[in-house]
């Protein structure tokens, strides 16, 4: 997890570390003329100021983004204890109480300081321009379990060696003042301009070797032993859409649905500057130049690994980029004799050196008993543009409808997916799901799973529903 959170970050590195000394040899400075336990105050400083750094100064790829101003409050108080992350929130506050007792030797300060110094930093990094990483509440309760401990200790410790903290009763008054006054003003922040939103999960949870050794059965079929795979966490579902395996490869990364693990999606490259982190397949040596000869590469790429999923199936292809500077997008996918198209899809993306650069693969058996089909596709528009909730002074027009088979409750069924365009292309118009037998439209569906289109984004990524 460090190498990836510290990858290409040299320059973050050696500042932190700089700014980390120089704080620490000045705090041991000044407490050195006071007398007043240098090395310890050297290690509070340094402490408070990794923190610092790791929290408000990290570079992260939604750096340049605007603050979201939105505050996750996690409904579930034990994830993050099975959590990497929440380990080190832990771990990262543990250092500041167990020094900051050691150095003040006065235990209301420390223990109020350390949870006003987490809280302060959720704040800033919802708030702050160019921080973006959000408020979460599990990163709070973390960090302040962390600080107690560290606190805990260093009372511990002070106990065993007959060097017992000052009474908590000298500084209550000022520690309660200050406290209540930096509430207040966080307090009146947070109601202005932080938006609460109460989830189930928020954090990437620690992985068996259940779901290890299904991570390294996928990437092997994929791609056999030419990537090692790092990490493997598994980030919980939102609503009826399943767990998922996230994959940390030494080149690129992948994710895999959980429990079922019939959902593979890799991305290895994404950039019309090809490397050697794609994936060569064997026995190409000419670099494609178009559509037709990207589709033999992608098939031969199949052949070897995916085999069972071209039987029956049909493929497409698709530039990505505006002038393909991104390769090739092969895609297979199966209908039954009524034209239902099914859950199976297999997207190979060929980049312009002749190399798998993106990968999705669904391994979805058949449906074989699928209600019959009693609703025609006009007849599914029409619902379908009843039941959307149109904006207001919009005009909006069916896009096209699709026929394909998708599961509910455990159950597969036929649905027509109709989509919707208008002239306003910054209005956002959700899919609509009509039952195939029923006529009836499915509240419950919902696009999952999704990747972006190449032809609407050119960023590299394939666009599906989850069936």
């Amino acid at each position: 997890m460090f190498s990836a959170i510290f990858k290409n970050q040299t320059g973050f590195i050696v500042t932190a570390a700089l700014a980390v000394l120089l704080v620490a040899a000045l705090c041991f400075w000044l407490a050195h003329r006071a007398d007043r336990r240098p090395w310890s105050h050297a290690a509070l400083g340094a402490a408070v100021t990794a923190e610092v750094a790791l929290t408000l100064f990290l570079p992260s790829g939604a750096a340049a983004a605007e603050a979201s101003r939105v505050c996750v409050i996690n409904r579930n108080y034990a994830e993050p204890f099975a959590t990497q992350q929440g380990l080190l929130n832990l771990l990262l506050f543990a250092p500041i109480g167990f020094f900051g007792l050691m150095a003040l030797r006065t235990l209301l300060p420390v223990v109020a300081g350390s949870i006003l110094l987490s809280l302060c930093t959720e704040l800033l990094q919802t708030l702050v321009p160019g921080v973006s990483r959000g408020c979460d509440s599990s990163d709070l309760q973390m960090n302040v379990l962390g600080g107690l401990a560290g606190t805990a200790i260093a009372w511990a410790a002070l106990r065993l060696a007959k060097r017992p903290a000052i009474s908590p009763r000298r500084h209550a008054r000022a520690t309660a003042i200050t406290t209540a006054t930096i509430l207040v003003v966080a307090g009146i922040a947070a109601a202005t301009w932080i938006t609460p939103v109460a989830v189930d999960a928020t954090s990437l949870q620690f992985t068996g070797d259940k779901e290890k050794a299904a991570a390294h059965r996928a990437i092997r079929q994929a791609f056999g032993d030419r990537y090692n795979i790092s990490n493997v966490q598994l980030q919980a579902g939102v609503d009826d859409s399943p767990d998922t395996l996230l994959i940390a490869l030494s080149d690129g990364s992948a994710e895999l649905t959980w429990p079922d693990a019939s959902q593979l999606s890799v991305s290895l490259e994404s950039s019309s500057k090809t490397t050697s982190s794609s994936y060569p397949v064997p026995g190409v040596t000419r670099k494609p130049g178009s559509e037709k000869d990207a589709l033999p590469i992608a098939r031969r790429y199949a052949q070897e690994h995916y085999p069972r999923e071209l039987r029956g199936s049909e493929p497409h292809v698709y530039p990505v980029g505006d002038r393909a500077e991104l390769g090739w997008i092969v895609s297979w996918r199966r209908r039954n004799s009524d034209g239902v198209l099914m859950p199976m899809r297999l997207d190979v993306q060929v980049n312009t050196a002749g190399r798998v650069s993106q990968l999705l693969v669904r391994t979805e058996e058949d449906p074989h008993d699928l209600p019959a089909l009693t609703v025609d596709k006009k007849t599914a528009q029409r619902t379908a543009l009843k039941a959307l909730q149109q904006p207001k002074g919009l005009k909006v027009r069916v896009a096209d409808s699709e026929l394909l088979a998708v599961q509910r409750a455990g159950r597969w069924r036929a649905q027509w997916l109709t989509g919707f365009e208008t002239d306003d292309k910054s209005a956002v118009l959700e899919p609509v799901y009509v039952d195939a037998n029923t006529g009836k439209v499915d509240p419950r569906a919902s696009r999952k799973e999704k990747i972006e289109n190449p032809q609407e984004d050119g960023d590299g990524q394939v666009d599906t529903t989850q069936n």
